[in-house]
């Protein structure tokens, strides 16, 4: 409030509210002079008395207004004291009816904290008392007057010293009243903020739960399953409902997730969650069963669900609809087959006539002849390994593609590989490396397409590496494995499409950007043929600083009568 100061007790009071009492007292003690009583007056001091009370308010009420500091405020109660012992002067000494006046600057001083207060308290009381008597106003007639002399400073200084002992506990039940209000006033603020944090937490999960249903309501094109950890579903969403014919109150805890697949096609609950439950991506194309029987091929990812303990509660299925893409994948394969048997004849008809011109020694061709068909053999003959690649897939894709697996010398094949690179590594400034290990390695494969492969790679890391740079070829062995390792120090390719470097006609960004020859099915082809000898092609890559592609193969090898290519595929 604005009438406090900082303090306790009668000292948090402002000085001019505690001299009030003071100026109340003299307006009773000059009403009391001007009425009947008969009590000897000395005008003059009793006016100096009224005065210096009155300065003495006007202090108080200017004192907190300027840049005095605290202790100033004691001038206002020994004021005070002067103007009593004027007063007691000015009517009749120590026969004054005016001498109990003196407990208000008492108890303003003696209410201020510490022992001096009640000195200055009682030196006042001295002072007030023993003035009349030191001017000569009054004088002790008797013992009781030198009774009353002593023994009312004594009286007074034990109430100041009771004043300040009270005024002390009060203080200090003030100061921690005002703590545990300021405490109060702390703890309410930090429960306002609370809440407010708390509303606006809920209403942030208000309008989440509102995008997160809205979404979940709107996906429609794919299937979201969440199962138990038996596959029992708990979680069904309007796709699935769509794509599979049960309703959410069908599913919900009656159905399991295997009923969704054909028998032949999935053994047990662990085949289709072992690859999730182990913490790897699993990202496989299925068959699943709608509810009236029919089957349609899907794309299911499958991810493990942990509770908010981080132990496992289940798994999360998203399938989605492949039919159309099929669809798709099978009028381009047909189409590509068709486009290459119909360019295979005419390509291999004009090589043959190139071949002829060049071998007439009856009419010798001229430099500018032979340099024009020099052109023309080359992109016939690009265009017939196209055609090839072409059919290479197509075959793969009907499941017609087979490897002859025969004793093979992995290292020798790599070294030949090296060699057949070299000329072309040589005329784009890049340095080929071997860190192949001497001796032999002899595995199972087929050695034709093991080296098609191993070319394919050893050709896109020469093209993706600029002048100056350099592939390396490593060969390592395991126990159960031989691991073909090709790292270049080229453009690189972004982690996003890595995941896509195997589909047909893909082309990484850095090639576009970079012109890099190729039309994207070397890695196609590459690893159709690993895959037939039961290995994986694993790809690293860091943006502008290469990439490493590894051939993994059994040392196993794949027999003698070699594999399909469909029948490896998941």
């Amino acid at each position: 409030m604005s009438g406090r100061r900082r303090g306790g007790s009668f000292g948090s009071w402002s000085p001019l509210l505690k001299q009030v009492a003071a100026l109340v007292a003299f307006v009773l003690a000059n009403l009391v002079l001007l009425s009947p009583v008969v009590v000897e007056v000395v005008p003059a001091l009793v006016v100096a008395a009224d005065l210096l009370v009155l300065a003495a308010a006007a202090f108080a009420f200017v004192l907190p207004r300027t840049r005095l500091s605290p202790g100033w405020e004691l001038a206002v109660p020994v004021a005070t004291f002067a103007a009593v012992a004027l007063l007691r002067l000015g009517t009749d000494g120590q026969a004054s009816p005016f001498g109990a006046l003196m407990v208000i600057p008492l108890v303003w001083i003696a209410s201020e904290p510490g022992l001096r207060s009640v000195i200055f308290a009682a030196a006042g009381v001295v002072a007030t008392i023993s003035l009349p008597f030191l001017l000569g106003v009054s004088v002790v007639v008797s013992p009781a007057d030198a009774v009353r002399l002593v023994f009312t400073p004594v009286a007074f200084t034990i109430a100041a010293v009771l004043i300040n002992q009270i005024a002390r506990v009060v203080n200090r039940r003030l100061v921690q009243l005002e703590e545990l209000n300021a405490e109060r006033d702390r703890l309410v603020e930090t429960l306002e903020r609370a809440n407010r944090a708390a509303r606006k937490r809920e209403l942030q999960a208000i309008n989440a739960n509102a995008l997160l249903d809205g979404v979940w309501n709107d996906i429609t094109g794919h299937a979201i399953i969440g199962t138990d950890g038996a596959g029992l579903v708990t979680v069904w969403n309007p796709g699935a409902a769509s794509l599979l014919g049960y309703s959410a109150k069908e599913a919900i805890g009656r159905l399991n997730i295997t009923e969704l697949h054909r028998r032949e096609e999935l053994r047990d609950f662990e085949g289709l969650v072992g690859t999730a439950r182990s913490g790897h991506r699993d990202v496989r194309d299925w068959t699943y069963l709608r509810k009236d029987g029919t089957g349609f091929p899907a794309q299911v990812s499958i991810a493990e669900r942990l509770d908010e303990e981080g132990e496992p509660a289940g798994f999360v299925f998203v399938a989605t609809d492949e039919t159309d893409a099929k669809e798709i994948e099978r009028l381009k394969d047909e189409f590509a087959g068709l486009i290459s048997h119909e360019l295979r004849t005419p390509l291999s008809s004009i090589l043959g006539y190139v071949e002829l011109l060049r071998s007439d020694d009856d009419e010798p061709l001229s430099r500018l002849q032979e340099k024009y068909l020099g052109v023309v053999d080359r992109n016939a003959r690009r265009l017939l390994q196209l055609v090839g690649d072409l059919l290479f897939t197509a075959q793969v894709d009907s499941g017609g593609f087979r490897v002859q697996a025969v004793p093979t010398d992995l290292p020798g094949a790599l070294r030949a590989a090296l060699e057949s690179a070299r000329p072309v590594a040589q005329a784009a400034g890049v340095e080929l490396r071997s860190e192949i290990p001497p001796g032999a390695l002899v595995l199972g494969a087929d050695p034709v397409r093991l080296g098609q492969a191993v070319d394919n790679i050893l050709s896109n890391a020469v093209k993706f590496t600029p002048r100056g740079g350099s592939v390396t070829v490593a060969l390592e062995t395991g126990a159960d494995e031989a691991r073909i390792v090709v790292s270049d120090t080229g453009f690189g390719i972004a982690e996003h499409e890595l995941h896509r470097l195997s589909e047909r006609f893909f082309r990484a960004g850095t090639a576009t950007k970079n012109a890099v020859q190729g039309v994207g099915l070397g890695l196609t082809i590459t690893k159709a043929i690993v895959t037939a000898h039961g290995g994986r092609v694993d790809i690293a890559s860091v943006l502008g600083e290469g990439t490493s592609i590894t051939i993994a193969l059994p040392r196993a090898g794949v027999g003698a009568r070699g594999v399909s290519a469909s029948a490896s595929r998941t």
